[in-house]
């Protein structure tokens, strides 16, 4: 006999709350649909209410006072408290991509200024599964585009993220919340054709009778998932033998008489961990590599001797290898370090320490070294290129720079990578 949804719901989170976050926040994204909506009951019937803030995201894009109102009256009579959090759009790209990107540095921002360690919890469902394995497929992805959504992943932004609910449909989500007389909110958006996913949601009955049914694509992105796990490992063993780390920067041959396929997969990937993302634990990556057919026009250029940028890197065609490096213009803006007994993570990829006691009064902010390399003048012992070194991160107080680590100027404060290349890889 099929155990129930609420029972369902405790074997998957069973699988997915392991420390460290047993001992930490299990943040709820609840937007006020049925799908957020639903996770909400279930995870406080099955998990310490005290674990368990939710967290709701207004957009600006429409008045969702309704929406909010509902979240918070139902959070409430479950014993959650919910905090709202707000994002403007800049009116810049993709809408629902930006809406993305912004809801979770919102989410993650919040998770930062918490005392404990936080993992999201969303509600993305099967259907949800179903669609993006579409508009993959329609946008021309490989194995990992089509691997979908992993059950644990982790955010652009460094925020551990859970999904307990892929194996469930949206329509098993309502007619539980409507046995259990609770109600939602409908997304007007929802039904906004503008949008890619909307789209793929109106194509499925079409598709279904092709024999493309929701069930076919999420199987696909099981396959594609175990494929991915496969060719992670080979090109983790690769990587080890061939290309190395140099602090911040990833160096690699710039002959490959075997392999070739796997290595322009490793230079794709080598973009995307220096390019400053996300991996395990929050080691670079971005959500996303950059595109097949850019990566493989500077993979081309880089073959015929010429360097160039692409996904924030610096590509450097040298001798025998090639140096992939950060850009200065890609690395964050000035970023706060209001707590130095607290390590702060900069770019997702360097974590800084103060090892010691620094002479400083006033704030201190971190930032790429940049033009700063100038007030370090012995940074050629340090044995790295100058364009690697301005993009390393250096800690300080007003414009005087404090400390550099990476270019040798430590002065109480140590900077290292969060996770090497090869550790990079096999969180993919």
């Amino acid at each position: 006999m099929r155990l129930t949804l609420r029972n369902r719901f405790r074997v998957q989170i069973n699988g997915v709350l392991v420390d460290p976050w047993d001992t930490g926040l299990v943040v709820l994204a609840v937007s006020g649909g049925s799908d957020s909506t639903a996770l909400m009951h279930l995870a406080a019937g099955s998990i310490d209410p005290a674990r368990l803030p939710v967290i709701t995201v207004d957009h600006g894009l429409r008045d969702v006072a309704d929406e909010v109102a509902l979240v918070a009256a139902q959070s409430e009579a479950l014993g959650l408290k919910q905090s709202v959090l707000n994002w403007q759009w800049d009116g810049q790209g993709n809408l629902q991509a930006a809406a993305r990107i912004g809801r979770w540095a919102a989410i993650a921002k919040w998770a930062a200024d918490q005392p404990a360690d936080v993992c999201c919890m969303t509600g993305h469902t099967h259907d949800d599964q179903a669609e993006t394995v579409l508009m993959r497929l329609a946008r021309g992805s490989g194995v990992a585009g089509l691997a979908g959504m992993q059950t644990v992943g982790v955010t652009p932004t460094g925020l551990r993220i859970c999904r307990p609910l892929l194996q469930e449909t949206r329509a098993d989500l309502r007619a539980w919340l409507e046995e259990q007389c609770v109600t939602w909110s409908d997304d007007p958006s929802n039904d906004d054709l503008r949008f890619d996913r909307v789209k793929a949601r109106g194509m499925q009955d079409a598709l279904g009778e092709l024999g493309l049914t929701s069930d076919r694509l999420v199987q696909t992105a099981a396959h594609m998932q175990a494929a991915r796990r496969e060719m992670t490992d080979y090109a983790a063993m690769i990587a080890q033998s061939h290309i190395t780390q140099s602090a911040g920067d990833v160096v690699f041959p710039a002959t490959w008489p075997n392999h070739g396929d796997v290595a322009i997969r490793l230079f794709r990937h080598a973009l995307h961990c220096v390019g400053g993302g996300v991996g395990c634990g929050g080691a670079a990556g971005g959500d996303y590599p950059p595109r097949s057919d850019a990566t493989l026009s500077l993979w081309q250029a880089a073959q015929d001797g010429q360097g160039g940028t692409l996904h924030g890197c610096l590509v450097s065609v040298e001798y025998d290898h090639w140096r992939i490096s950060r850009e200065v213009a890609a690395t964050p803006a000035p970023t706060s370090w209001p707590n130095r007994n607290r390590d702060l993570r900069w770019d997702n990829r360097w974590l800084l320490s103060e090892i010691s006691g620094a002479n400083t009064q006033g704030d201190l902010t971190v930032r790429a070294l940049g033009d700063a390399i100038k007030d370090v003048p012995n940074w050629r012992d340090v044995g790295l290129p100058r364009r690697s070194l301005m993009a390393s991160p250096a800690v300080f107080e007003g414009e005087s720079l404090v400390a550099a680590p990476i270019a040798g100027h430590q002065n109480g404060f140590d900077a290292r990578i969060v996770a090497d290349f090869a550790s990079f890889l096999l969180c993919r």
